[in-house]
Order: C-alpha cells, then structure tokens, then sequence
C-alpha cells in the first residue's frame, strides 16, 4: 500500500507557513497533517492549483508496514 508523504511534499512547497497560506489555515495545521499521518482533499486540491506543475505521484511511498512484511504491492 502506498501513503503520501506529507513532510516532504510541505517542504518540497516552501514550508508548512506557505502551505498554510495556500491552504487557508492556521501556520500550525501542516505539522498537524505530518503528525496524524493523513491531509483532507480539499487542502490537497488547494495545494495543487497553486502549483499546477506539482507531481503528487512522486510524494507517494510504499508504508512502512507493507516494509515490514516484505510485500510488493
């Protein structure tokens, strides 16, 4: 299974202060998204049509746990 990798996608955008301002939140909610693991669509959708050119494939990694039991999928 493949999980987004929201600490590198929020540093890769200039830091989670200007990924607040895109997203319309507080400076704080990006540390949030890093820390439960999980970002709503919405945010996301704001995300990418500030930066058009963004790859969110590329922020996807295979789980650590799909690691742990040595999958392939």
């Amino acid at each position: 299974m493949k999980k987004l990798n929201i600490k590198k996608l929020i540093e890769d955008m200039g830091g989670a202060t200007k990924v607040a301002k895109i997203a319309g939140v507080q400076r704080t909610a990006p540390y949030g998204w890093i820390r439960q693991g999980h970002i709503r669509s919405t945010f996301l959708e704001k995300m990418t049509t500030a930066h058009p050119h963004l790859k969110l494939d590329l922020y996807f990694e295979e789980s650590n746990y799909d690691k742990e039991l040595g999958s392939s999928t």
